[in-house]
């Protein structure tokens, strides 16, 4: 945990108190880490395995639209926010979390006011992949639409692309409900990555071999 983009950028102090008051817990595939208004008292950071969040649509019911990766720090603004869950998390691989409860963070705020800061950047850094979500869903062209929803997914963010592979444990049909696209639209745009290298096709997973060159078809329509 102290070794993720977010602690790792933290003072020294911070990162020993809070991965001291984290406890593990783990899941099996298939098992729900929590459900659409549940009420929230935990924030996690994922380990090992892969989970998906999944929201209620008013329409459509139930649609994937996020994928959680090892490194990733999650839940905490219901958590932290005495908010309930606006969506359900699912493990898709077997998968290990480190826990920290609400009850810990007020223990240590009330101990280290001055801790309030790095929970602030964790809130305002989960808040920038939340908008580049929304973000995604404006482009225009269908094909650099579903790049850029599968960047973010791989835990791109304005400054940061993350190292190849990715491996994104979501179904082609999920990738077009995430990307408001047709199915038959998404396998065609993912066949012709699959073609230049880019991307490897599995069961259920969709695996980004080259994240530089994916990032760089969105480059160079852009300029």
């Amino acid at each position: 945990a102290r070794q993720s983009r977010w602690l790792s950028q933290q003072t020294q102090t911070f990162q020993i108190v809070l991965c001291a008051n984290m406890s593990l817990r783990t899941l099996k595939k298939s098992e729900n880490l929590f459900q659409v208004e549940d009420r929230s008292q935990e924030v996690f950071f994922l380990a090992q395995g892969a989970m998906v969040g999944s929201f209620l649509h008013p329409l459509h019911g139930m649609m994937t639209g996020q994928v959680v990766l090892p490194g990733r720090w999650f839940g905490d603004p219901a958590a932290l926010g005495r908010r309930v869950r606006v969506l359900s998390v699912q493990a898709r691989q077997a998968s290990a979390l480190l826990v920290l409860t609400r009850a810990s963070v007020e223990r240590l705020l009330k101990a280290n006011p001055e801790f309030c800061w790095p929970l602030f950047n964790l809130l305002a850094s989960n808040a920038q992949e939340y908008l580049l979500r929304s973000i995604d869903l404006l482009i225009q062209d269908p094909k650099l639409r579903m790049c850029s929803r599968l960047l973010t997914m791989a835990g791109r963010v304005s400054d940061y692309l993350p190292p190849s592979p990715v491996s994104l444990p979501i179904s082609q049909e999920e990738l077009a409900m995430t990307s408001n696209l047709s199915r038959q639209s998404v396998h065609s745009f993912l066949s012709e990555l699959v073609q230049r290298g880019i991307c490897e096709l599995q069961y259920r997973d969709i695996r980004i071999l080259d994240v530089q060159a994916l990032a760089g078809i969105l480059e160079d329509n852009h300029a």
